[in-house]
């Protein structure tokens, strides 16, 4: 990963923050953000004098990656969790698919996250709101609903009953739901909500 973040010669302290966007940006799939620079303390100046050598590559508006970070599988849900932060994650369809729940082919990106501004891509399908701790767990660079919220989440959404009862079916085969714990849930579901999810746990049995 040398050349990433060349410091400026002559000053000792770039060679450190240029390893911490490093750690930052690698945890990231190699993105990072304007923001997330100006904090390590980059000056705004070296934004642009690090485009323009070709170290960073900018993606998108306020978000970059560094040029010579491995690619992965992964790399298009990263890039989107990173732009909207760390209270974003990987929701409904998108992480039904990525914990290999159903048959679901979303045609968008679903994200989750607490942030307003409008989407910039029409590839993004958002959903505007907080979650908990317990709701997310972390996929290599991604925050992501856990199996258990993305099957509350899917219920609750447009899905037919049978897509939603193959997710469940599939979450519990290969024991990443558990049907008891999913069942629990129900008493505090809207009752249109909680007949879903018996339906869906019922094809289980």
């Amino acid at each position: 990963m040398s050349g990433w973040l060349a410091p400026r010669p002559g000053d000792p302290e770039r060679e450190g923050v240029g390893e911490e966007l490093t750690r930052v940006a690698t945890a990231q799939a190699g993105f990072f953000t304007t923001a997330q620079v100006l904090r390590l303390g980059f000056a705004s100046d070296e934004i642009g004098e690090r485009v323009a050598d070709g170290s960073w590559v900018k993606v998108e508006r306020d978000l970059f990656r560094l040029k010579d970070c491995p690619h992965s599988d992964l790399e298009e849900f990263a890039k989107w969790c990173t732009w909207f932060g760390a209270a974003a994650a990987v929701s409904h369809q998108s992480a039904a698919e990525l914990h290999g729940l159903g048959h679901l082919y979303p045609r968008f990106i679903h994200l989750s996250t607490v942030l307003s501004p409008p989407s910039p891509t029409q590839q993004l399908a958002l959903h505007r709101r907080s979650l908990r701790p317990e709701d997310c767990e972390q996929v290599g660079p991604l925050r992501i609903t856990t199996p258990l919220c993305t099957a509350l989440d899917l219920a609750a959404s447009g899905i037919s009953q049978e897509l939603l009862d193959e997710v469940v079916a599939d979450g519990v085969a290969i024991g990443r739901l558990n049907a008891r714990a999913l069942h629990g849930e129900c008493g505090s579901l809207p009752a249109q909500v909680a007949q879903r999810v018996e339906h869906a746990l019922a094809t289980c049995t």
